[in-house]
């Protein structure tokens, strides 16, 4: 583990964000944000409907980290005693931020946020559509107390449009996209989507990007705007050639697994090495490099069959190519392999898992990927790191808080009080009436 020490001024410090948004695809672009400095206040409400309820999701961290890290204890005691304030998805999902309760369905409540919008450079949400207009909080509404304000809102198939009331979640979305029916085997076999929502995960980016080009305009001009953000047309955007392919040859779309469908790259797949579900990922891309890997194989008998000396060739009987080299990695401790086959040119990876991932690779341990952030419930406790490295305005996931995610309403009195100017008084009757 490691932790991220700023080294500069990062690029959003001065910049506030008002961030109304759950789940992921909201939270992903707010904690990008965050990362860059951004003083990002997160908003919700105490009644369990209306808590994000990634914080009710587990595995849930343990009272205190054992040996295992708290992996094997963490999950039972979490959801037994009900904790809002120790599940790992929410607090990998929200470092940096301050977090506050504000009861949005009260009038007091609106009339609260539209004190913290005044001063606010971003509003984010990602309720299901028209909800923020039936609280008279929508856009229009809001540039009226703040001209400059930024506000975007993510829906599953965006605010305008045949759908645009749809109500959706990132895998509806994925849905509609087209990414679940291109993803998985060849038929006959049924599309079998993403093993997780990454259209709850890929749009942040998307949308933090879209936010951080509107708050340079900010600076220069003074302007606000309005951003509709779809989670669908992200997916358009992910789904490769297959569109494409469709406008020039008016053909469907076709799942291809593991192999390449445009060019003669084979073998071009995941191929199964020693232990129990140990794969490897191995791309030939020319004659040389199929020598090579036969090389690296010992060449075995047959790989001299005339069938597999040529790129088109190989293609042309892949199956029986791919059940061969099956049989002879199957053998092969998958590490050593990669190492041996990139030695030799070859794009080769292992198919990691999260033990992988987290425990023992190297190269995520020699850039400090994941870092370690104080939280005032559970303890330091690692999260996942920004994906890059940059020299002048450097990535912080602690954020202008330098911690980890905020347990519900931990930063009440700072914001209500130090930002929205509330006496203590205020605040304790606000509290009373279910304001805040």
């Amino acid at each position: 583990m490691s932790s991220e020490e700023p080294k500069g001024r990062r690029a959003l410090e001065g910049v506030r964000v008002i961030d109304l948004t759950w789940l992921q695809v909201g939270p992903q672009a707010t904690r990008l944000l965050a990362t860059f400095g951004a003083q990002v206040i997160r908003v919700e409400w105490r009644e369990r409907k209306a808590i994000d309820f990634i914080r009710y999701t587990p595995p849930f961290a343990p009272d205190h980290a054992n040996a295992d890290g708290g992996r094997s204890q963490g999950i039972a005691r979490g959801h037994a005693n009900g904790s809002f304030n120790r599940a790992g998805y929410f607090n990998n999902t929200n470092p940096g931020k301050y977090g506050i309760t504000l009861n949005l369905n009260h009038p007091k409540g609106r009339d609260l946020l539209r004190v913290l919008v005044r001063d606010a450079n971003v509003i984010c949400e990602n309720f299901s559509p028209g909800q923020m207009d039936k609280w008279g909080l929508g856009y229009e509404e809001l540039r009226k107390l703040n001209p400059r304000i930024i506000y975007i809102q993510t829906t599953g198939v965006g605010k305008a449009g045949t759908y645009k009331d749809y109500v959706s979640y990132g895998p509806t979305a994925q849905a509609f996209s087209g990414l679940t029916f291109l993803s998985g085997l060849p038929e006959p076999r049924p599309p079998a989507g993403w093993g997780y929502s990454y259209l709850d995960h890929s749009p942040g980016y998307f949308g933090a990007i879209m936010l951080m080009a509107a708050i340079r305009r900010q600076r220069l001009s003074g302007a606000g705007c309005y951003i509709d953000m779809s989670q669908s047309e992200t997916g358009l955007m992910l789904s490769g050639t297959s569109i494409i392919e469709h406008q020039i040859t008016g053909k469907p779309t076709e799942r291809y697994g593991n192999r390449m469908p445009f060019l003669d790259w084979a073998p071009h797949g995941a191929y199964r090495c020693s232990g129990e579900d140990a794969w490897i990922a191995i791309s030939i891309q020319s004659d040389a490099q199929w020598r090579a890997l036969i090389e690296e194989m010992g060449s075995p008998d047959w790989a001299l069959d005339a069938r597999f000396a040529t790129a088109a060739s190989r293609k042309q009987h892949e199956d029986d190519l791919d059940a061969k080299l099956n049989a002879c990695t199957a053998a092969r401790e998958r590490y050593d392999l990669m190492n041996r086959l990139q030695a030799r040119g070859i794009a080769a990876g292992v198919v990691q898992k999260a033990p992988d991932r987290f425990d023992n690779d190297p190269q995520l341990k020699a850039r400090g990927y994941y870092v370690d952030l104080p939280h005032s419930e559970i303890g330091t406790w690692p999260v996942e790191g920004f994906p890059a490295k940059l020299s002048r305005s450097p990535a912080n996931v602690g954020g202008a808080t330098g911690r980890a995610a905020p347990k519900l309403g931990e930063d009440n009195d700072f914001v209500f009080g130090k930002i929205a100017g509330l006496s203590i008084a205020e605040m304790a009757a606000l509290a009373d009436e279910g304001v805040i």
